[in-house]
This record gives structure tokens, sequence and C-alpha cells, in this order.
């Protein structure tokens, strides 16, 4: 970090290359449309780099950088709902985003990869209509694989707060998509 600070490009490009598809794939499951995670995306490196002076060595720099993309989901969902507050009418545009899946290959068990198809988007649509609290929780230990205290550093909140989190996410989920005990 001390080396982007001092203007390194290679040192940035080396980070952007460690960090650009988890922070992605982290901000995707936050804001749930492409192109706007795209654009997040660019804002976390940007923040990342004008901001690199700042940096504080005691934090780790994975959890430096997802705090920024945190932020900056949390700018993105504050707006959007501003948006929605002085728009009268709705549009459906804004809501034509979703999760990005594959092409799936329809070979011989087309209902079965079509079952799974249905299973992965209502499980996508339940975890996005997660708060985005219990959501960022829920994506960043269960799905990134982070430690609870990562993720607590991460949130600004308390090893147990992040255990509490993710157990409420998961209840919820279990509720929303009918799933036994």
């Amino acid at each position: 970090m001390a080396e982007i600070a001092d203007g390194d490009h290679a040192a940035f490009t080396e980070l952007m290359a460690r960090y650009k598809a988890p922070i992605f794939r982290f901000i995707l499951r936050c804001v749930s449309v492409r192109s706007e995670a795209e654009d997040l995306l660019q804002d976390v490196f940007v923040s990342v780099f004008s901001k690199a002076k700042s940096y504080d060595p005691a934090w780790k720099p994975s959890t430096w950088i997802y705090r920024i993309a945190l932020n900056k989901c949390r700018d993105y969902g504050r707006k959007k709902r501003l948006r929605k507050m002085v728009s009268f009418c709705h549009s459906e545009d804004e809501e034509a985003g979703g999760f990005a899946y594959e092409p799936i290959d329809l070979g011989p068990n087309v209902e079965d990869i079509v079952a799974r198809r249905q299973e992965m988007e209502r499980l996508s649509a339940a975890i996005e209509a997660l708060p985005l609290k219990m959501r960022s929780a829920l994506v960043l230990h269960t799905i990134e694989g982070r430690s609870q205290i990562e993720c607590s550093e991460i949130l600004g909140v308390s090893r147990k707060s992040v255990e509490m989190l993710v157990y409420r996410a998961r209840k919820i989920l279990r509720e929303k998509l009918g799933c036994e005990d």
C-alpha cells in the first residue's frame, strides 16, 4: 500500500489483479445489477488509489478494500432509495437488472438444468431481499468464505453480531425457500 501511495502503478495493477474478481462478486451480490456493480468496482479502485496515503497498516489490505466496497454499496442503496422517493413514476428499467448467470449447456437432462436454474434464481432473489447488513454478512462469511473476525472488521460490528446476522439471514432464507431445519 505504501508503494501505491507513492504512485507506483505496477503495485496498484498487482493489487487490482488480486482483488478485482472477489470484490466484483461481493458488489454484484449487494447491488444485483451487473452494470452498476462494474461502475461501483471502478469507484472502489479509484478510492483505493486516491486514499492509499490514508491507509492504516493495522488493517489488512483486503479488509480495507472490502470496507470501501461495502461503503460504496451502501451509498448506492441510499441513492437508489432517494431516486425512488423523488420519482412518482417507477421505471421498470431500474428493476431489469439481476444476477447474471452463465449460459448453460442444455444437455440430456434439460429438466434438471431448468430446475437448478430456477432454484438458483429463487435463492438469489431471497438473498437480494435481505437487509443490506444481513446480506453483506452472509455473502462475506458464507459465500466469500471470510472469517467472522474479518467480516466484523469489514462491517464495523462485533464478531458476535456477524454470527447473529449470518444466523438470522440463514433462518430467513430457510423460511422463504421452505427448507426444513
